[in-house]
Parts: C-alpha cells; sequence; structure tokens
C-alpha cells in the first residue's frame, strides 16, 4: 500500500475491549499516529449519541456513523442517508407488531424499548415508540428469524438487513449504506485514496471496509467470516493488538 494518511477504526469488539473501554496504550499510539500526520476515522454501527464518550477521547478526523448512513468530516456532514419517515415507521411498525426489542438510531438520540444487558448506554431514550416520527438512521430489531428479517426489510424500497454475529439482532438500513460504501466521499473530503487507509474491524459490518481499504485488519476474536476479507489478522480486543500493529507497521 501507499503511505498510511488514514486509520479507520470500528468500536465494538475492535478498538473497544470487552469492559467497553480504551486502552492507554492503544489511544496512545492513536496520538502518536496524529503527530505524524496519519488522520483518525471511527467507523461504527453506534449512533453518534452512544459513541460521544468514544468520540470525545478520540477526536475523530472522520466519523462513520449507523454503519455509514452517516459520515463527518470534522464537524461538516459529507454523506448521509436516512429513512425517510414513512419508512422508519414502517420498521418500527413492524416490530412493535411482533413484540421485539428494539432500538432506533436517530440523529440527537438512540431509542429503545426496553433496557438491553449488551447495550445499555449512555444517550440512549427509553420509549414505547406508540408516538415516533422522526427519520432512523439504522433500526436493529431482535430476532433469530431470517424470515422475519426478509419480510420486514420487504416493507419499503431498498432496504437491507444483516444478522449480528454476536447477538440475536437483525440490522435494518438503506441497501446502499455501509461503512464501505461511503469510502469515496472520505477520499473525496480529505484527498486521499483508498489505498492510504488501515481499516481495524471485527465483525459483518466491517467486512466491505477491510476489503476495499489499503491494509484490512481483522482482530483475533473476529468471526471467521470477516478474517477471511482482511489482509492481516492481529491479537483480539483486549489485548493492545492495535498499539502493536501502529508501533510495527505505522510510527
Amino acid at each position: 500500500m501507499s503511505d498510511c494518511r488514514l486509520i479507520l477504526l470500528d468500536l465494538d469488539g475492535t478498538l473497544l475491549d470487552s469492559r467497553k473501554t480504551i486502552s492507554s496504550r492503544n489511544l496512545a499510539a492513536l496520538q502518536k499516529c496524529r503527530a505524524k500526520g496519519i488522520g483518525i476515522g471511527v467507523a461504527t454501527a453506534r449512533g453518534e449519541a452512544t459513541a460521544a464518550r468514544f468520540t470525545a477521547q478520540i477526536e475523530p478526523d472522520v466519523l462513520i456513523a449507523y454503519s455509514g448512513a452517516l459520515v463527518r468530516r470534522g464537524g461538516d456532514i459529507i454523506y448521509q442517508c436516512p429513512f425517510t419517515r414513512e419508512e422508519s415507521a414502517a420498521l418500527v411498525g413492524a416490530g412493535v407488531a411482533a413484540g421485539r426489542g428494539m432500538t432506533v438510531d436517530c440523529v440527537h438520540t438512540t431509542y429503545a424499548n426496553r433496557v438491553i444487558s449488551f447495550f445499555n448506554e449512555p444517550g440512549m431514550t427509553y420509549t414505547d415508540f406508540a408516538d415516533f416520527d422522526e427519520c432512523a438512521f439504522k433500526i436493529c430489531i431482535e430476532g433469530t428469524d431470517r424470515e422475519f428479517a426478509e419480510k420486514t426489510a420487504a416493507l419499503i424500497e431498498d432496504c437491507s438487513w444483516l444478522a449480528f454475529s454476536d447477538c440475536n439482532w437483525f440490522k435494518f438500513s438503506k441497501s446502499n449504506v455501509s461503512k464501505g460504501s461511503v469510502i469515496p466521499y472520505i477520499e473525496q473530503a480529505m484527498g486521499i485514496t483508498k489505498d492510504e487507509i488501515v481499516a481495524f474491524g471485527d465483525d459483518y459490518v466491517d467486512v466491505e471496509m477491510l476489503a476495499q481499504c489499503g491494509v484490512g485488519v481483522a482482530m483475533g476474536n473476529a468471526v471467521d467470516g470477516v478474517r477471511q476479507y482482511a489482509d492481516i489478522v492481529i491479537g483480539d480486543n483486549d489485548s493492545d493488538a492495535i498499539a502493536d500493529y501502529i508501533e510495527n507497521n505505522l510510527l
């Protein structure tokens, strides 16, 4: 690859350890990269509100949020692709009718209809969705029934779904939205090429990003279906494997 000019980091399962914290060594390595002129980007399935306590630590040059439905360069939005109010209402209605747990990422908050043990984050708003009337960037609905996921996505045009590997939930977003599909917008905004980006990830939502960037780095805890798209597999997210990689290859 060309010299690295941007690092893109998934949060959960990648930069965040199992306690949902960023190790001081990994954070210091990122700061050293910035001092060398390498940009730092966060690419997360989280909404801006639930990612805020981590982005405050990192102060990323680029933020890919909602699995690619919104991209910021500094404080400016350079890409966004939310569901319309009508589309959002149709998907939320399906989740409510099925009595499923649900999270809905909107611009100012992430809504949930129950406390979710693995994702009870500051910045969440709890609601029964009875009066919901907003544009959602991403909607997650609890379940393992793929037929339910297919029928729900088919309620609107241009909707795709993906099962998470570490929990029994489905993610719904616009069909043209992914962490990888927004790379061209970042290239244009930063004046770089994808070959100058090193990306780190661990789950299915990271596959396209890892495959497209100059170097795709899978965590040791990544699912097998992700590792095959990476150029290298490093240690797991409970180690300082990201710092090791940065210190040995980028600094």
